[in-house]
């Protein structure tokens, strides 16, 4: 029998992961699940990446090895006191071997079939390895890489992280060279004690102050159109749609922000999502979830781990408004928001006590993921990424409407919006995606006003 990992480190949840297994993990009650029963929580995380040439799969073994020692997340999981506290425990070692299959060389290697080959993507974060790396043969120099991370431990920006760390990790394997790789001084359970014991501090006793004057007095909740959908436990029914922006649009937005080729993205884009959402619900008080990164403290930059926050962009509107004008407000609403993201959106929302019949603070949310721009680079040998994520029905919180997930892939923006099935039909939201378009390239052009843009909107023929 094999000896059972030593734990060598301990700390608090991180409110992402709090929120996580507040969400999707504890039952309705807030008790936690028995070993094997079901629960709501997503599946682990799977990035497929095909690669062709002469691939070194032992530099690959190395690698994870390497990988799993360097990034001490990956070796979490969940576990619970005998008084209910939750805890995060690092363990001292995780299973590091890379699991091997084979297809037939003319197999297509499309996400079913990956998927299908793949270990189970359904995992327990009190027993189950958290990350795990599959590699699968279709021909000698034909191979794909799974690479699978659960988002217990792992956030938008973390995966840019494992992207490029298991990249270098491989290179240096490969030619019996030292990995240059960026020290780790802290661990991610580390600033999760440090977040813990944050949030009795009085700056973010400011920062509340910050967000109660911002989000004070807010506007009714955008409306819909409604439809009957069964329910299960407070979650209705969702639908996906495929996102895509080509690189020429995405480099207008950029321009928008005052940056010039390299300018900020989320605050543009965010003026093109509100002028959206103002068309589809009238509303002129837009208030929009960002996900964001929560990575101002010291030492976090080159660490895996779930440290991503939500921070409220409200945007106000009206006729006369130019787009530029939207754009400055909203760039200036997301330095804000970096100002003061430390602050957990749980902590806030129960300041604001915000339960059930209160105006949402949001019932849209943004994750625009710009940090890994690429896919992985390992010497010798070309590789594409292989669209793996889902696509059918799902179940969301009942108070998001829309949930955009983006990433920057070779100066495009692809991703995928995900929405309540009573609110929107298929052809809306396709219609939507248009509209999308044209805010975007109004927000580019900056001159039109918000009566000219949403009259372009209903008449199509129209100019902004």
């Amino acid at each position: 029998m094999t000896a059972r990992p030593v734990v060598v480190e301990t700390a608090p949840l991180s409110p992402g992961q709090e929120r996580l297994i507040d969400d999707e993990f504890a039952r309705p009650d807030g008790t936690w699940p028995e070993a094997g029963e079901k629960t709501r929580l997503r599946p682990i995380d799977t990035g497929a990446v095909l690669i062709d040439g002469p691939l070194d799969t032992g530099a690959v073994q190395q690698a994870a090895s390497a990988l799993i020692v360097r990034q001490p997340a990956l070796r979490t999981r969940l576990h619970r006191l005998a008084d209910s506290t939750p805890l995060q425990l690092v363990a001292s070692t995780l299973p590091d071997q890379v699991h091997h299959s084979r297809l037939p060389g003319n197999t297509s290697p499309g996400r079913d079939v990956l998927l299908a080959q793949s270990l189970p993507r359904h995992v327990d974060p009190r027993s189950d390895p958290l990350f795990r790396t599959h590699l699968i043969r279709l021909a000698e120099h034909r191979h794909v890489l799974l690479l699978q991370i659960h988002h217990f431990v792992s956030d938008g920006w973390s995966i840019g992280v494992l992207y490029r760390d298991f990249a270098e990790l491989y290179n240096a394997a490969r030619t019996g060279r030292s990995a240059d790789l960026p020290p780790l001084p802290r661990t991610f359970a580390a600033v999760s004690r440090d977040m813990s014991t944050e949030r009795r501090s009085a700056r973010l006793g400011r920062q509340l102050a910050f967000w109660r004057q911002r989000l004070d007095s807010p506007g009714p909740a955008m409306a819909f159109t409604r439809q009957p959908v069964e329910q299960d436990a407070g979650r209705r029914p969702v639908n996906v749609q495929r996102v895509h922006v080509p690189a020429p649009a995405v480099a207008g937005l950029r321009a928008s922000a005052r940056g010039g080729a390299r300018g900020p993205l989320a605050g543009p884009f965010l003026a093109a999502l509100a002028l959206l959402l103002h068309h589809q619900s009238a509303a002129t008080d837009i208030r929009i979830g960002l996900m964001i990164s929560n990575r101002a403290r010291p030492d976090t930059e080159n660490l895996i781990g779930y440290f991503v926050n939500t921070a409220v962009i409200r945007l106000r509107l009206h006729p006369a408004l130019t787009a530029a004008a939207l754009t400055e407000a909203a760039n200036e609403a997301v330095r804000q928001a970096l100002e003061h993201q430390a602050l957990p959106i749980q902590d806030l929302k129960r300041e604001l006590h915000q339960g059930a019949g209160a105006v949402p603070l949001y019932q849209v949310t943004l994750a625009l993921n710009t940090m890994r721009t690429h896919t992985l680079t390992l010497d010798g040998v070309d590789c594409q990424d292989v669209e793996m994520e889902e696509t059918g029905p799902r179940l969301a919180p009942t108070t998001i409407e829309q949930r955009w997930v983006i990433e920057e892939r070779a100066g495009a923006l692809s991703g995928t919006l995900t929405y309540q099935a009573g609110s929107f039909t298929p052809p809306q939201i396709r219609m939507a995606l248009g509209h999308l378009d044209q805010a975007i390239a109004a927000v580019t052009a900056g001159h039109p006003t918000i009566a000219a843009i949403t009259s372009a909107f209903r008449h199509p023929g129209a100019t902004a």
